[in-house]
């Protein structure tokens, strides 16, 4: 969310540029594909019922989120704490089903 609101207050022209970037750029098509192979890694452990396949797929999601805040915080520092603060809580909140299962 924090990463959309950041991108729409860029002009016209920056915005395609940051768009060219990414598309000529393979460590950040791959950064940007992580999130969707997490959710599908997710749903398809929810639906076998494997933990292990259910928390790779949040971690998937998780480091992407990492990722991104620290990407965040270069060019604004208080929005990249806060978004770093809350993906690092729900990091936390990713592996509990591994200390009680």
């Amino acid at each position: 969310m924090v990463c959309l609101v950041e991108f729409d207050t860029f002009s016209e022209e920056q915005r395609k540029e940051i768009l060219q970037k990414i598309k000529t750029s393979p460590s950040l098509i791959l950064l940007i594909g992580l999130m969707p192979l997490g959710i599908l890694i997710n749903i398809g452990g929810a639906f076998l019922g494997s933990i292990f396949l259910t928390v790779s797929g949040a971690t998937l999601i998780f480091i992407q989120g990492m990722i991104v805040s620290t990407l965040i915080l270069r060019r604004k520092r208080w929005k990249g704490i806060l978004l770093l603060s809350v993906i690092s809580l729900l990091g936390i909140f990713i592996y509990i089903p591994l200390f009680i299962h």
